[in-house]
């Protein structure tokens, strides 16, 4: 069950890091394609469950993409890949922090 955790916590940081490179190199499809597949006010359940899961797997490179709007074009991938090199190495150091949390529940449970 812990290995299973493990690849989904894999899965939706390496969505956040891939998404993050495709707005690098297609910025402006990739942003509209995100506001595409939310609801822009939520009204029912089923909208705001498609909103919570479209944030969860890809909502901060979108939240970095949002951030770079308003700077210029040769400027934005820059400022991106920075964002992206911040965002990775905050993986790495959650990935490994979990992974020892379930470690430690796997070996002592």
């Amino acid at each position: 069950m812990t290995e299973l955790i493990k690849i989904g916590i894999l899965t939706m940081l390496g969505s956040q890091a891939s998404y993050f490179i495709l707005l690098i190199l297609i910025y402006g499809t990739m942003m509209h394609w995100y506001e595409w597949s939310t609801f822009p006010n939520p009204t029912n359940v089923f909208e705001k469950t498609v909103n919570f899961l479209t944030a969860l797997v890809f909502g901060l490179a979108y939240w970095a993409g949002l951030k770079v709007k308003k700077q210029k074009w040769y400027i934005r991938p820059l400022h991106l890949i920075g964002y992206l090199i911040v965002y990775t190495i905050l993986a790495i150091i959650t990935y490994k922090l979990l992974n020892s949390i379930l470690t430690y529940i796997e070996l002592n449970i």
